[in-house]
C-alpha cells in the first residue's frame, strides 16, 4: 500500500450524510427561529467548494456556493476529534477508520483529520470575510432534526456551553 508522502492531498470523505442532489434541497426548520437550515449538499455536489482547518483549533469548516454564483453562501463548522500523521496511514485505512467510527476524515499532507459526522455550526449567509450572517449551533451534533439553537457571540443562549 501506497503512502501519503509525495503530494499535497486535499480530499473530504464525510460517511452518513445525504447528499442534497439525491433529495433536492429540503430544508429543515430550527426548532427555535423561523429561519430555515439548509442541509449540507456534500462533497460530490456541484455546490461543494472546499474545506479548511479554521484558526480556531479544533474546527474544520466546509463551504458551499448553494445558489452556484461563484460566491460563498453556506458554511458548516465540525469539531476534530483527532489526528493521524499521512505518513503512518494510507487513504485507504484512513477512510475505514472513519467508517468505523461513525467520523468524517479530511485529508491534508501531512495530517489526516478525523471530525464528527455532523456539523456543531450551520452558517448561511457568508460574507468575503467568512463571517456568518445567521449562524446555528447544535450543541448534540446529532444533524438537522429541530434541536438547532439560533447562536449569536454577542448574547450566546443560556443552553450553549
Amino acid at each position: 500500500m501506497q503512502k501519503l508522502t509525495e503530494c499535497l492531498v486535499f480530499i473530504i470523505f464525510v460517511f452518513g450524510v445525504t447528499p442534497a442532489w439525491s433529495q433536492g434541497y429540503d430544508q429543515l426548520e430550527s426548532g427555535s427561529s423561523n429561519l430555515a437550515i439548509p442541509k449540507e449538499p456534500g462533497w460530490k455536489h456541484p455546490s461543494y467548494r472546499g474545506w479548511e482547518s479554521l484558526s480556531v483549533p479544533g474546527l474544520i469548516a466546509t463551504y458551499y456556493d448553494l445558489n452556484l454564483d461563484g460566491k460563498l453562501d453556506y458554511m458548516v463548522t465540525r469539531k476534530v476529534i483527532r489526528k493521524s500523521s499521512a505518513e503512518g496511514i494510507t487513504i485507504a485505512q484512513a477512510i475505514e477508520t472513519a467508517r468505523f467510527d461513525n467520523l468524517s476524515v479530511f485529508f491534508s499532507h501531512p495530517v489526516i483529520f478525523f471530525a464528527n459526522r455532523n456539523p456543531l455550526f450551520y452558517c448561511k449567509g457568508i460574507d468575503a470575510r467568512k463571517n456568518c450572517a445567521d449562524i446555528w449551533v447544535d450543541i448534540a451534533e446529532d444533524g438537522l432534526n429541530g434541536n438547532e439553537e439560533l447562536y449569536s457571540l454577542a448574547t450566546p443562549s443560556l443552553g450553549v456551553r
